[in-house]
């Protein structure tokens, strides 16, 4: 389905450092972003033929939706961030979100910073393993 873009998400996300310490949450956010922004906005090659539109979208639940067009597909990404996962209200919110989320998006990023308990970890493990359907949903610690 959107195999390529989550595969180039992943990868960007991966490599993606912050360009400075923010002291609030939204600012990592919208430094992920621009990243995001930057990098996709790039041709993936001179020689694909294909012409290639992103497209990022706000709201419904994640923070960041990304869709890509190629040709006549339509791939489609979502990405939650959470900032200091450490109490059970904490992961309330997460878990809100991500349901909310998943109603647009199947396959999804959650992208956790900051402080990150080992039960509220296992929480959110069970969580995500207990969803039905399962959304595709990768978790990535930064």
């Amino acid at each position: 389905m959107s195999a390529d873009l989550m595969q180039d998400i992943n990868g960007l996300i991966g490599i993606w450092q912050p360009r400075k310490t923010y002291h609030i949450g939204p600012s990592y956010l919208d430094d992920l972003k621009r990243f995001l922004q930057e990098k996709l906005a790039t041709p993936r090659s001179f020689f694909s033929g294909k012409k290639t539109a992103i497209e990022f979208v706000d709201g419904k639940g994640m923070d960041i939706g990304v869709k890509r067009k190629v040709g006549q597909t339509v791939e489609a990404v979502g990405i939650v961030m959470k900032r200091d996962l450490a109490t059970l209200a904490d992961l309330k919110l997460l878990m809100e979100q991500v349901n909310l989320a998943e109603k647009e998006y199947q396959e999804m990023f959650l992208v956790l910073m900051g402080t990150l308990t080992a039960d509220m970890e296992g929480k959110l493990g069970a969580f995500l393993a207990n969803k039905s359907p399962p959304a595709k949903i990768t978790v990535v610690k930064k």
